[in-house]
């Protein structure tokens, strides 16, 4: 997530009371079945309309996700002066375009992830934000489902002492060879895709960035994208994480943190779905079961994005910056290329 730390983005309202008006820019299986329904269920949030880069299937759409109107363009969208806030949900290779005009238009955003393919697009989607005054943030919706407020707890709390290892991995079968992950100039790939989930979550639960990085990818697709990529992460001072993601491979998520003195196991760590899932922790002999009630973390994005508009000075849960994460991909991605251990940049 983004936003500029001089206090840039205009306060909307003192309350919620009115409810932020959002557009949909790519109304993709996410944008429509998951961000749209988390915004009419909202009453901070009212979905205004939906684009889409045709008439036609802007009405579907807007059938669909149930919306009060439909866009034939993505401008068409933007130049509404109704519309306040929009979730980008365009193929990655796309999302600097949008995430920019977005920012010129006045619009706050919420951004599919990855947010860029680069460092250089993520500071130029950044910079836009911060001199139209608007927030800009990567949509890791995974970070707002409740597991991960008791996961921080346990850790603050010292039940497993200091962390020294976290195992994460997403992986799932992408059969469909004409989907736009399987494409470099959209931004297509395991790590853009799944493996950035395992690198998101070790970077939010230390609270710092890797020093370096080394990888492996298997690239050997028509577009030398990854099906599968693996890294080790160096969080210095003996704080590792091994991270995995694969496109190639049957569905499965996992995410280990190991202590000086104890474990944590999380059941669905990224997808848990409506479900009740749980947290497995182990206390040097001790083991224990927390059931987490089921929620929706889609809906707590839309929210916590919303009431952070609504008030400036709230701090983003967790508040980080977007660019950083691409710096760690970008960082992944050139230790597989060179085979080499990379250091990552500060940006």
């Amino acid at each position: 997530m983004s936003h500029s730390s001089s206090g840039a983005i205009p306060k909307l309202r003192d309350k919620l009371d009115t409810p932020i008006r959002w557009g949909i820019i790519g109304c993709g299986m996410i944008a429509t079945h998951a961000i749209c329904p988390a915004i009419r269920w909202s009453p901070m949030t009212r979905l205004l309309g939906v684009s889409s880069r045709d008439a036609d299937t802007a009405q579907r759409k807007m059938r669909e996700a149930q919306a009060e109107r439909s866009y034939g363009s993505y401008e068409e969208l933007l130049a509404d002066p109704e519309i306040q806030a929009v979730f980008i949900g365009t193929p990655n290779g796309t999302h600097e375009e949008w995430v920019i005009k977005a920012a010129k238009a006045g619009k706050h955003i919420l951004c599919g992830k990855s947010l860029a393919l680069n460092s250089a697009a993520a500071q130029r989607m950044v910079e836009a934000s911060q001199e139209a005054g608007v927030l800009l943030m990567e949509a890791y919706m995974y970070r707002h489902h409740p597991q991960w407020d008791t996961v921080r707890a346990l850790i603050k709390e010292g039940r497993i002492g200091e962390v020294r290892l976290i195992r994460a991995g997403l992986c799932g079968p992408l059969h469909n060879t004409h989907d736009h992950r399987w494409s470099s100039t959209l931004g297509g790939g395991g790590l853009y895709d799944v493996t950035c989930y395992a690198a998101n979550v070790a970077r939010m639960l230390y609270g710092r960035e890797p020093i370096n990085v080394s990888a492996r990818a298997d690239t050997s697709t028509p577009d030398k994208v990854d099906r599968t990529s693996v890294a080790i992460l160096d969080f210095d001072y003996g704080r590792m994480a091994l991270i995995s993601g694969s496109l190639a491979s049957f569905n499965n998520q996992y995410c280990e943190i190991e202590g000086t003195f104890g474990r944590i196991s999380i059941e669905h760590p990224f997808i848990p779905g409506w479900e009740r899932t749980a947290i497995y922790l182990q206390h040097g002999m001790n083991a224990e079961t927390i059931e987490i009630p089921g929620a929706n973390h889609f809906l707590h994005q839309i929210e916590h994005f919303s009431l952070c508009l609504s008030d400036p000075t709230r701090p983003m849960s967790p508040a980080e910056d977007g660019l950083l994460q691409i710096l760690v991909n970008e960082s992944i991605e050139q230790a597989w290329l060179s085979g080499k251990v990379v250091e990552v940049p500060e940006p």
